[in-house]
């Protein structure tokens, strides 16, 4: 196995953690949203 091949391996396995962070914190953040919604009982017009 070269190094570059490892390099790549890398590279690949960072891009797809900064995805999966990138996820959870859209999770977070609809989390947050809908319950400041539900706790100040905002109407949504849905």
């Amino acid at each position: 196995m070269s190094i570059e091949r490892l390099w790549v391996g890398v590279a690949t396995l960072r891009s797809r953690w900064r995805a999966l962070e990138r996820d959870w914190q859209s999770v977070v953040v609809a989390a947050i949203v809908v319950a400041t919604t539900v706790a100040l009982e905002v109407r949504v017009p849905w």
